[in-house]
């Protein structure tokens, strides 16, 4: 499926940059359209097509033999995934898990078209480099908040980051655990005895935060 022309200028508001190297604004991208929950990547799957993700929200996780998942970093428009441009450059297969965290689509052109672009334009290498490097420096630094922040603190964090307006966080337990590469057990614990002490209320796929100071000053 090709991109229609009003999905055409959402890819270059959302990637500016994509304007300034030639052929790639107006290139002929394909389209795929996903759903939240889907799994788009999988490890030793071949990286043969560079991405841009024009709406929704993309994870990429690491996932060890006995099922635990760790969330290495999120992938939202305007900005592009280091582990598959590493691939593309290093010719190397998936070694991650990448899925949809929500409903959106990306699109796409093959490694081929990519490799044409990294050896024509300087620009555009640049442009590909400084956007590993960056982030990079965010995935050192969420590991370093993991080895460093105990878990309890960055439970009490991510809560207050994704609590909406009402006070009521929508996710599951076994989701939190992911985002903290933790076990699901540690997060039951420390929800349960928060709850005892009425800061929160949990209920089936949702938390409600009863008491927004005591979470803030534990997240800080």
């Amino acid at each position: 499926m090709e991109l229609k022309q009003a999905e055409q200028h959402i890819l270059s508001d959302v990637f500016p940059a994509a304007a300034k190297f030639p052929g790639l604004d107006d290139h002929n991208w394909k389209k795929q359209a996903f759903k939240a929950g889907d799994t788009l990547f999988k490890p030793g799957q071949p990286c043969n097509r560079f991405v841009l993700l024009g709406q929704g929200a993309i994870r990429v996780q690491l996932q060890n033999d006995q099922g635990r998942s760790l969330l290495l970093y999120r992938i939202e428009p305007g900005q592009l995934c280091i582990h598959s441009l590493i691939n593309l450059i290093n010719d190397e297969n998936f070694s991650y898990i990448t899925s949809a965290e929500t409903d959106g689509w990306l699109c796409w052109t093959e490694k081929e078209q990519f490799q044409q672009w990294m050896d024509s334009s300087s620009e555009f290498q640049h442009w590909i480099f400084n956007n590993i490097g960056s982030r990079f420096k965010q995935v050192i630094e969420r590991f370093a908040n993991h080895a460093f922040v105990p878990v309890e603190n960055r439970l009490a964090g991510l809560l207050i980051e994704k609590m909406g307006n009402d006070q009521v966080v929508k996710i599951k337990q076994s989701e939190l655990a992911i985002e903290l590469g933790t076990a699901r057990e540690i997060v039951s614990r420390h929800l349960s005895r928060w709850q005892k002490q009425g800061l929160l209320v949990t209920n089936r796929g949702e938390i409600i935060i009863s008491d927004i100071d005591a979470m803030l000053a534990m997240a800080l």
